[in-house]
């Protein structure tokens, strides 16, 4: 069974550790280098509330919380970690072998399904400036919109190399495209 860790729950933990059948997969997210890692590393992003997003998988060992989901993220810090402010859900009756299983389903779902190519961040900067709010964008890494400037901080990247990609990816044509009626009637007028 899985519950919600309540805060009074959550003021009685004395301890948070990886769980020991996780930390293979741990150890792995932590080895990993990060498209996107520069974003941390310079503050361009607001990490804290990034870490309000993160939900933490775990089992409750005595009086200790041993996590093994919730640390994919290249933002996961055990040191800035509060479980007030932190959503956990408790697993309360599984095993060992299902917690590494667990875990590094998380990971590669949360790293490597979910990773951006670099080749691409011309759309990225496209499609994210087309369909994020200014409120939302100054919340999350302190401007109105992304610019380009900014997403080759993020990533490590020159400049220039967005600029590149944007006049290699040209925008697909649209296609023209007829109705079901306009087809009907296209064939009607053939006959």
């Amino acid at each position: 069974m899985v519950v919600l860790l309540s805060k009074k729950e959550a003021k009685q933990i004395s301890g948070i550790k990886i769980h020991l059948a996780a930390y293979p997969a741990f150890e792995f997210v932590k080895s990993l280098r990060f498209q996107f890692s520069d974003a941390i590393k310079k503050g361009l992003l607001n990490e804290k509330l990034l870490n309000e997003a993160v939900i933490l998988q775990g089992k409750i060992i005595e009086t200790e919380l041993h996590i093994f989901a919730g640390f994919e993220s290249m933002i996961f810090d055990f040191a800035n970690l509060n479980l007030l402010d932190t959503t956990v859900l408790i697993h309360q009756d599984i095993a060992d072998e299902d917690i590494k299983l667990f875990a590094w389903k998380n990971v590669l779902y949360q790293t490597l399904l979910s990773s951006v190519s670099s080749d691409y961040l011309d759309l990225i900067h496209s499609n994210i400036n087309a369909k994020i709010s200014s409120d939302v964008a100054n919340k999350l890494y302190y401007q109105s919109h992304l610019s380009e400037e900014l997403l080759a901080k993020m990533t490590g990247k020159a400049k220039n190399t967005i600029a590149k990609q944007k006049s290699r990816h040209k925008p697909p044509q649209q296609e023209m495209s007829i109705s079901l009626f306009e087809q009907v009637v296209g064939e009607a007028d053939d006959r």
